[in-house]
């Protein structure tokens, strides 16, 4: 997740400057887009245990669609005590699940303050498992490849232009070569998140570039 937040922060610098280059230009171009940016805390059940994931999401909207890519991992370790491992008796179980989607939202309502958004989302990820043994060391149990189907619905709140709050909930379905991992991680999900309208905040600093350059040609006499 470190090496994920440290990409997000990359794109974020990279569209601040290119803004900058862009309000070089004496024309002025429309955005098609709004970038958007967020953090994810959700919540979700496994064996029927709530969980934590922790996440961020990056995309960009064009009119009433956003396409958008997330990257999410539990915060900590689900653990289970006394699982029946077969010959190697019954041991206490860690796993780690972390995956990342491509998802598609349609905005149902925007308003100055609210939105209401339905995305639907696919994903890959793992899901690992490691179990304590003799010597208090975790070793290595299973790895498999997962692929996360989500829908959900969300309700967002402008707190101000550039920031945002919103809630949301719905159904993950995970695709499992094991049946059992399936039947584990498919369950209902809700999230609470915080963004940024990076968008709005790229277009605003552009307009006062390309404000604070005509002043300069106006005190020039240009």
């Amino acid at each position: 997740m470190k090496g994920a937040l440290a990409i997000a922060l990359m794109l974020f610098s990279a569209g601040l400057v290119s803004a900058r280059a862009e309000a070089d230009s004496t024309a002025k171009v429309k955005a098609e887009f709004r970038v958007l940016f967020n953090f994810d805390f959700r919540r979700t059940f496994v064996n029927a245990d709530p969980v934590s994931f922790y996440g961020f999401r990056l995309g960009a909207q064009r009119k009433k669609d956003i396409i958008a890519v997330g990257f999410y991992g539990l915060g900590n370790p689900y653990i289970q005590e006394n699982v029946d491992l077969g010959s190697l008796g019954s041991r206490e179980l860690r796993t780690n699940f972390d995956f990342t989607t491509l998802a598609y939202e349609r905005v149902l309502l925007e308003t100055e303050r609210w939105t209401i958004g339905l995305p639907l989302s696919v994903g890959l990820g793992t899901y690992r498992t490691s179990y304590r043994d003799s010597t208090d060391r975790f070793r290595p149990y299973s790895t498999n490849e997962l692929v996360p189907l989500e829908a959900s619905i969300h309700v967002d709140y402008n707190v101000f232009w550039w920031i945002f709050v919103g809630v949301g909930g719905g159904y993950r379905h995970v695709l499992a070569a094991d049946r059992n991992t399936t039947i584990t991680l498919s369950d209902m999900n809700y999230y609470a998140k915080a963004g940024l309208r990076v968008g709005a905040m790229v277009e605003r600093a552009r307009k006062e570039i390309r404000r604070a350059r005509r002043q300069e040609r106006k005190g020039h006499g240009e």
